[in-house]
């Protein structure tokens, strides 16, 4: 069994790893993926001895808000990358004992379509995959998200996906789960006239996915969907 400096330097370690993939991680989902079972208070003076001592950098968005991390470089579009760090959360909070995560990557970049985030879960039962696009959309920036609807209905119709690593491993075209600030509902309605693909797209509120977070709500959808 690990004593607590074990403890204390294996979740270091794990923060440290995090804040290099993630670029930036708030203190709720530093305590929801590190610290399960573990107050608050105790959360914020473990990250305040690492803030203190330099080994990571901490600023807030707004005086509500809590304290958000980075490594040594302070991220571009911190919203964005922290609403991003939601999805992440929520995929981590989601696997079990048959569940595992295989890649979470992010800013993927292809000729036409640059996602959010490309993840793969593998059921370790029947050693199969599956695979997911995650997209946040803030509403508050003024984009016009069917425009990212229609690029990937062109890079599907185009068939440029056929050379990507996952091919072989997925059984179908990867699911387009967007996360978005605003009304869920009304987002599926603009999303379904720009999708002449019939691709699959799931939406949820970030409102919720925060929800399900914190609070351990039931409603997730399955990652084996």
């Amino acid at each position: 069994m690990l004593n607590n400096h074990a403890k204390c330097s294996r979740r270091d370690r794990e923060l440290f790893r995090l804040l290099d993939t993630q670029g930036s991680l708030n203190t709720d989902q530093i305590r929801l993926l590190l610290f399960p079972n573990t107050c608050l208070r105790i959360v914020q003076r473990r990250l305040k001895k690492l803030t203190d001592a330099g080994r990571i950098r901490r600023e807030r968005l707004s005086i509500d808000e809590p304290y958000y991390y980075y490594a040594s470089k302070k991220p571009g579009q911190l919203e964005h990358v922290l609403g991003v760090s939601w999805i992440y959360t929520w995929v981590r909070l989601s696997l079990n004992d048959s569940i595992s995560l295989h890649n979470f990557d992010r800013e993927v970049t292809y000729k036409t379509l640059r996602p959010d985030a490309f993840i793969g879960v593998k059921n370790t039962w029947s050693n199969s995959f599956t695979f997911f696009y995650a997209e946040l959309d803030i509403v508050e920036s003024g984009h016009d998200f069917g425009e990212k609807v229609k690029r990937y209905n062109d890079y599907f119709s185009s068939g440029a996906y056929l050379d990507q690593w996952w091919v072989p491993l997925a059984k179908r075209f990867p699911i387009i789960r967007v996360v978005t600030t605003g009304n869920a509902k009304k987002l599926e309605r603009r999303i379904a006239k720009a999708n002449n693909q019939d691709l699959e797209f799931q939406v949820f509120s970030l409102n919720q996915v925060k929800e399900e977070c914190l609070n351990g709500a039931s409603s997730r959808r399955s990652l084996r969907a």
